[in-house]
């Protein structure tokens, strides 16, 4: 599905968690496994909604679900600082890579395209997925959930990125997966592209196009660039 396009793009936008990298499966079970510690009968479809969330909304949903009376920021401490390093194996990220990221970033480098990244995940974080999949260096710019106040769904990651780059935010061909990126994205006025994950319940009503692979925005570009808007 494509809905019309009648702009010029100047800039691809890549979301992280979930488009460069396949991590929404493996985040998911890490969480689910600490929170069923506590509560045996949280479901996986109970973290539906906080896929592509900052994360103080992330922790706030995670003690909802788990209702034990813990604090979110308890709860994210204890995560991270004890039951991780306990219980988590380091992820190979360059194994959760989709290789046609990499097909997009050399054609929007040929057709002088800016390319970014946009996540809620910390700044460190990733730059250092970016750095261990061969990306980073790639990037004209990379924004991350510390630099903005109000998290996805709320457009302000995708217009920092867009200032960031120097166009306008409409210019921007932006590829996500989650129903809060799609939504944030959308409400920047970008070009969004939707990456079709069925194995979760995302809603891409807002997306202007949806893709079954990173590389599927290449012809989009290229059909752009071609007809000047």
């Amino acid at each position: 599905r494509r809905k019309g396009m009648s702009r010029m793009l100047k800039a691809v936008v890549f979301d992280m968690d979930g488009v460069i990298v396949d991590t929404e499966p493996v985040n998911r079970g890490r969480v689910l496994a600490y929170l069923r510690h506590y509560n045996a009968a949280v479901a996986d479809k109970d973290l539906n909604d906080i896929v592509g969330r900052g994360k103080k909304e992330v922790w706030q949903i995670i003690a909802n679900v788990t209702g034990v009376g813990m604090t979110p920021q308890a709860m994210m401490e204890e995560y991270h600082h004890q039951w991780t390093p306990l219980h988590n194996e380091k992820v190979d990220y360059r194994a959760l890579f989709r290789p046609s990221v990499k097909t997009v970033l050399d054609y929007a480098r040929a057709h002088g395209l800016k390319t970014a990244v946009a996540s809620s995940t910390a700044y460190e974080k990733v730059k250092s997925i970016l750095t261990e999949g061969g990306i980073f260096a790639l990037m004209d710019e990379v924004t991350s959930g510390e630099d903005c106040t109000q998290p996805k769904p709320r457009p302000d990651v995708y217009l920092e990125t867009a200032g960031k780059l120097g166009v306008r935010p409409e210019e921007c061909l932006v590829i996500e997966d989650s129903t809060v990126g799609i939504e944030a994205a959308h409400r920047a006025g970008a070009f969004v592209a939707a990456l079709i994950d069925d194995r979760f319940p995302f809603d891409r009503a807002k997306a202007d196009a949806e893709i079954a692979d990173i590389a599927d925005v290449v012809p989009i570009l290229a059909s752009n660039q071609e007809n000047g808007a």
